[in-house]
């Protein structure tokens, strides 16, 4: 099959203008697969179709004779006359943190992954190795990179099966991040010239998991991690349950569990698709990709799902859920402005500046991250002034979307705000 190349599409807009993907309508995924269906050595990566499960291309798989680069010198690395270990050609400086011995790009097996579509990399780190590793798009699938000179994790192993890296998503903010099996190491990266590595430290229960913790072995490890248009993370566990929290905050809520998929299917692998579904696989099953309603943890088989699908320990998409309640509809030009500020929002006011905008009745909007009308205003507007918006004083904080409409219903501007 020939290659697929990847589409630039449209931005998210002001509000994702940090992470605007190159592939915002296309409908694919990277999923971390075996040589085969039902193979379950997660060796090889291939880019699929989410609406059929069916694999496009193959983009790396251990055969292929591939170059091997130091992220920081571009040196080249390569292979050992043992065919199995990668040596430097120049000996690496920092042997303290990342050791001169390195695996083939996924030898130890691969179950976290995460693409940046603003830069067109896709971050994986093997199981048992402490290397962040990408592909970078723009140049190829003929050499992978390795970030050599910071380890992705920094601490001391005291259980290998805890501190194995499981979930890996790329957040709004334009960061990545890669969680340990026990929540224990919440780990930022990101994606640039340079590669800087930050372990946030450990994610903590909401005090209403009363039933359920998040760093519990049986029911909240394995599993993948996507995230929303407005800055959160969702760790989907290999026994399908959800939680939802914010980097800034380290503390998961408990949202519920997966709904309408078999006993025996345990998650290893989850993608936002581009209708903003949670597409989720299995390491161990081929029979289905499942779509679920992130709204109401709701289940479905793919509709146009092919035969069999490659069982996958990883999936990982440029979509962000909720992406379509924040895209931009700014219709402003250099004539015609609007600001909000202050952004993050404080005293529960917002003002808003107009510029040579067309005057009228105007509405103004904010919903939440369900997409949830919390807030309607209707206002007149001239066309250049300050207005003082007064919210509610039990409007809860975090993010919302802000729209502004004509009195036509056409919408003129969206941003995403933080309320404090």
């Amino acid at each position: 099959m020939n290659p697929l190349t990847l589409q630039k599409s449209m931005l998210l807009g002001m509000l994702l203008s940090a992470c605007a993907p190159l592939c915002a309508q296309k409908n694919t995924a990277y999923a971390i697969t075996g040589t085969s269906k039902d193979n379950i050595s997660w060796t090889v990566i291939r880019e699929i179709d989410l609406s059929t499960g069916k694999e496009l291309r193959t983009i790396y798989e251990p055969k292929n004779n591939i170059a091997i680069v130091d992220a920081a010198t571009g040196n080249r690395l390569q292979v050992n006359n043992d065919g199995n270990l990668i040596v430097p050609e120049v000996q690496n400086s920092n042997s303290s943190v990342v050791n001169d011995l390195v695996t083939a790009p996924t030898e130890t097996m691969v179950a976290a992954s995460a693409f940046d579509a603003k830069t067109n990399r896709l971050f994986f780190t093997p199981m048992h190795s402490n290397e962040l590793r990408y592909f970078d798009f723009e140049s190829g699938t003929n050499q992978v990179y390795y970030v050599r000179n910071n380890a992705l994790k920094s601490f001391i192993n005291t259980d290998v099966d805890a501190t194995v890296i499981t979930r890996m998503c790329f957040g709004a903010d334009g960061y990545g991040y890669a969680l340990t099996n026990d929540g224990s190491h919440l780990i930022r990266f990101s994606s640039g010239k340079s590669t800087n590595i930050v372990d946030l430290g450990s994610i903590l229960d909401d005090r209403k998991n009363t039933s359920i913790s998040i760093q519990n072995k049986c029911t909240s490890w394995g599993g993948d991690m996507i995230a929303d248009a407005f800055g959160n993370l969702y760790i989907i566990s290999m026994r399908g349950n959800i939680f939802k929290f914010n980097p800034s905050a380290m503390v998961a809520s408990f949202m519920g569990q997966i709904k309408n998929i078999p006993q025996d299917y345990l998650i290893n692998a989850a993608a936002v698709d581009a209708e903003g579904n949670v597409i989720i696989g299995s390491a161990t099953k081929s029979d289905h990709y499942y779509s679920v309603n992130l709204s109401n943890l709701q289940a479905a088989p793919l509709a146009n799902q092919v035969e069999s699908v490659y069982n996958a320990s990883d999936l990982a998409s440029g979509h962000f859920a909720f992406e379509h309640l924040v895209t931009s509809k700014n219709e402003t030009t250099a004539k015609a402005s609007i600001n909000v500020y202050p952004n993050p929002v404080v005293n529960k006011t917002i003002s808003l500046s107009f510029d040579k905008m067309q005057p009228g009745n105007k509405t103004i909007q904010l919903l939440n991250a369900a997409g949830t009308v919390v807030f309607n205003k209707n206002m007149a507007t001239n066309a250049t002034g300050n207005v003082q918006v007064a919210l509610p004083a039990n409007i809860a904080k975090g993010f919302y979307v802000l729209k502004l409409t004509s009195a036509a219903g056409k919408e003129q501007y969206t941003k995403k705000i933080i309320i404090e």
